[in-house]
This record gives C-alpha cells, sequence and structure tokens, in this order.
C-alpha cells in the first residue's frame, strides 16, 4: 500500500480530541491538503517570531517545544509525541509563531499548510469549533505544567513533570501502563523539574532502585507509570 497521509493516519496511534471529533468528510477534507515531511533530530520546524500558519501532526518521533519569554536562553517546555497535533493558533489567528519547534528524535510529520487549511475551514467553518478545542487543551496543558511546578515535593514534582513530558500524566486508556522512553538528558530533566542536578539524581536513583525508571546515557526511561503518579499523589 502506498504511503499516504490516509493510510499513515489508519496504521500509527489513533487521534483523539479536535480531529476524532470532526465528521468523517471534515476529516477526509484535512488529509487530503497533508503533505509528508521528514525531519532529522535536531532540524528546525519552525522558530518562535516566524512567520505562517502551516499545521502539523506527529507520525513519528518526538518533538520539544521551547519558550524564550524573558529568559536568555531558550528554554525546553514540553515534549510532543505520535497522535499530537502543534500549530494550531496560527491557523486560528494571524500571529507569529510564539515557541520553537524543534525534533528531538527523527520524525515525520504531516503538513497541513496554513492558506490551504484556511481556505477549507472558511467552506467548513464547523472545522474552526473543532480546532479551538485544540487551542484549549494547549491552555490546560500549560496550566498543568504550571501546578506541577508548584508542588512542594521533590520527588513528586519530578514525577509529575516526567510524566507531562512522556506524555502520560493524566492517561486512563491501556497506554497509561505503558513505559516510555524520555529522550533527553538529567540535567535538562533537572532543570524542567526545577531542582538542582544533585537532588534530581537522588531522586532518580531512588526511582531507579524502586525500578519506577531506567536511567540511561542521554535519556530515561519511565517503566511504571502508574506507580509514578501513585507518587505525585502521595506527594
Amino acid at each position: 500500500m502506498p504511503e499516504t497521509p490516509a493510510n499513515i493516519m489508519q496504521s500509527t496511534l489513533p487521534d483523539r480530541g479536535w480531529f476524532a471529533d470532526c465528521s468523517p468528510d471534515l476529516r477526509r477534507e484535512i488529509l487530503a491538503l497533508a503533505r509528508l515531511k521528514s525531519l532529522a533530530a535536531g532540524s528546525v520546524v519552525f522558530r518562535a517570531g516566524d512567520v505562517g500558519g502551516d499545521l502539523f501532526r506527529i507520525v513519528s518521533g518526538v518533538v520539544t517545544v521551547q519558550c524564550r519569554f524573558t529568559h536568555q536562553d531558550a528554554v525546553l517546555m514540553h515534549m510532543m509525541w505520535p497522535g499530537e497535533w502543534f500549530g494550531t493558533m496560527e491557523v486560528m489567528v494571524e500571529r507569529k509563531r510564539n515557541y520553537t519547534a524543534i525534533a528531538r528524535t527523527e520524525v515525520t510529520l504531516l503538513r497541513m499548510p496554513g492558506n490551504e487549511l484556511q481556505e477549507l475551514l472558511r467552506r467548513r467553518p464547523e472545522g474552526i469549533i473543532k480546532l479551538a478545542r485544540h487551542a484549549v487543551y494547549g491552555f490546560d496543558l500549560a496550566m498543568q505544567g504550571a501546578a506541577d511546578l508548584l508542588i512542594r515535593d521533590a520527588s513528586a514534582r519530578c514525577a509529575a513533570v516526567l510524566l507531562r513530558l512522556a506524555g502520560r500524566r493524566w492517561d486512563s486508556g491501556p497506554e497509561a501502563l505503558l513505559a516510555v522512553e524520555i529522550p533527553a538528558p538529567q540535567s535538562e530533566l533537572a532543570m524542567l523539574c526545577n531542582v538542582s542536578r544533585s537532588t534530581f539524581s537522588r531522586v532518580m536513583q531512588d526511582f531507579s532502585r524502586r525500578q519506577l525508571v531506567t536511567l540511561n546515557y542521554s535519556s530515561l526511561t519511565l517503566n511504571d507509570p502508574a506507580q509514578l503518579r501513585a507518587v505525585v499523589e502521595a506527594g
């Protein structure tokens, strides 16, 4: 079978949220716009400040979100996984990108050109309401990230951040129990958890002894997301 956006969507993780909410006809029209895009690890999908309204869906690999805000260095904020969409706001409103998206691993994306998608939405305005759900999801995710950093217990805070980065923070389906590897070194993960490198190392050694995680050279594997969620709840 030839590799097309339609059969790729059928053979990868099922979509939830806004796209799954669209009618079958609208989904087909959106996919008819899609182009496949493959990127090497470290490639920039787009940068903060870029003008453009393309919408992306991750087929394989991991994409990271970096924001500058008031910090002089780009700061890793989040990771996105297969099945996730990004670039929503620029489709809905005309503005520059407010974050940078970078391929953390080799990635394959579906790219919906913004001008063609906007033309489709003008003909099918019900899609705008569906797409707005994803913008709300992004706002909820940002609030969740901020709330996780307010957890006072270091072990619980680290567990919460790692679960969010791995896309396992609030999962309840079968994938909620599956192990997942986070492609980031411990120094970067410590920064994201807002703890010192030594504190993060101490917490991870404890998690490793309990077989909750496996420590790798430049990544970390969550072996038991369910038990890590229990750590968060206990904290």
